[in-house]
């Protein structure tokens, strides 16, 4: 028996060493998930269980703040919007964190944003889903499940668009951490989510009373023990199911980091948790490295209007990676990964894939990085050019000929167009890549 029970011992020893081998990044006890990025390319530079599907409680509120901000387009100013019954009395019985909204109370759009972003109103969250979800709540969850699709997250569906738990409400760290990074590029999030004033709401046609909002989060207050002035914005979040989540956006010496933890047992334990993450990885990870392009060139067919327009050139941009001290240009390979066609009119969906083989010193992992697509405007204005040089040879029969030279036209036509949108697209392409 005791050399059975010596045997299953080291068994488990053993196995326990081979699972934490991979490990590069702080063991967590306290807290059940965790996952670091960098901001600029959204690479994973630590985690653990960073794809567990667990209650995110208010972090949810991320997405509800980046699709209203993203609907706003910065334009808040004369923007109200009116406090249906649904708003406050679907949380009857939740006993949930409000800013006391009343059914008929007009309530400027910058009010809700900084509601629902300093004093986690559940009512305010409510009020925006119905702001970008075309009047209802549903319509706002609905838009939150689709830019999860939309960013290509695998581990997150919505219920609700503040958090409350229910079985159909999850996130992990990783899908969070990229859904942060996606918010943080709509007109006005970043100012919302790094605001650390207090924020005062003027009276309403039904309040009147002035409502006052104060930063909740002690890692960013300078007094609190618990201050870490690399922090620069946060969302935390609570429920007895979910228990303390967290997600923040972080800056040290020109290295910003996201980092987001969930299910942390105590408000100590996400505090001490928290700061050992951002710690640690300012520690590892102190300057970028700039890799340039490696010259790996394909081709892709490109097609439009029913037909075969041609190939262009698809190579590797080059990229600027955040990489731990210890590891090198050298530790990073590239490939391209190429759908099997463009469809003009559609994203590229063209990229480039870099790996980091980071040892035991960082997270081995990929990033992909939109790719360079060349001869795409030569290829596009020899169609064009083709389309309306057939179009002037035509001297077909009067009916047969009408209905011909309509459809040519109506082909050169949607050629010009596609022209120009591609074109935005991919000047859209070279900011993304810029950023």
């Amino acid at each position: 028996m005791k050399k059975y029970l010596a045997a299953l011992l080291t068994a488990l020893l053993l196995l326990c060493t081979v699972l934490s081998a991979g490990a590069v990044g702080p063991a967590l006890t306290a807290t059940e998930a965790y996952c670091i990025l960098d901001a600029d390319t959204g690479l994973v530079l630590a985690q653990q269980n960073m794809n567990e599907e667990l209650h995110p409680a208010s972090i949810t509120k991320v997405m509800t703040l980046g699709l209203a901000c993203q609907k706003a387009q910065g334009n808040w100013d004369g923007v109200k919007l009116t406090v249906s019954h649904e708003d406050v009395y679907s949380l009857a019985g939740t006993d949930s964190s409000h800013i006391a909204l009343q059914e008929g109370e007009e309530v400027p759009l910058q009010d809700a944003l900084y509601g629902t972003m300093i004093a986690s109103a559940n009512d305010g969250a409510n009020l925006l889903a119905e702001y970008f979800g075309g009047g209802t709540i549903e319509g706002g969850v609905a838009a939150m499940n689709a830019q999860v699709e939309a960013l290509g997250l695998e581990h997150t569906h919505f219920a609700n668009p503040h958090g409350i738990s229910n079985d159909d409400h999850y996130t992990s760290c990783y899908d969070m951490a990229q859904i942060l990074r996606w918010a943080l590029e709509q007109p006005g999030f970043e100012t919302v989510f790094t605001r650390n004033e207090m924020y005062t709401m003027q009276p309403t046609n039904v309040q009147p009373v002035t409502r006052y909002f104060s930063q909740q989060d002690k890692m960013r207050l300078h007094y609190s023990r618990y201050y870490i002035p690399a922090i620069l914005g946060s969302k935390i979040g609570y429920t007895n199911i979910a228990r303390y989540s967290y997600v923040c956006l972080a800056e040290q010496n020109g290295v910003r980091l996201i980092c987001v933890t969930m299910q942390s047992q105590t408000k100590p334990d996400k505090y001490s948790d928290v700061r050992t993450l951002l710690e640690d990885a300012f520690a590892r990870f102190t300057s970028y490295t700039d890799l340039p392009a490696k010259g790996l060139t394909e081709e892709l067919e490109v097609v439009g209007g029913g037909g075969t327009l041609g190939r262009v050139t698809v190579t590797d941009p080059g990229v600027r990676l955040l990489l731990a001290d210890g590891v090198t240009a050298q530790d990073v390979s590239v490939s391209l990964e190429l759908p099997e066609r463009y469809v003009l009119g559609a994203s590229p969906e063209a990229y480039a894939v870099y790996t980091v083989s980071g040892g035991d010193k960082q997270e081995s992992v990929g990033v992909r990085v939109p790719a360079v697509i060349t001869g795409l405007d030569e290829l596009l204005d020899a169609n064009v050019g083709r389309e309306l040089e057939t179009a002037s040879d035509v001297r077909p029969a009067k009916t047969a000929g009408m209905l011909i030279l309509i459809s040519l036209a109506c082909t050169a036509a949607a050629a010009v167009v596609t022209v120009g949108v591609m074109r935005l697209l991919r000047r859209r392409n070279r900011k993304t890549r810029k950023r």
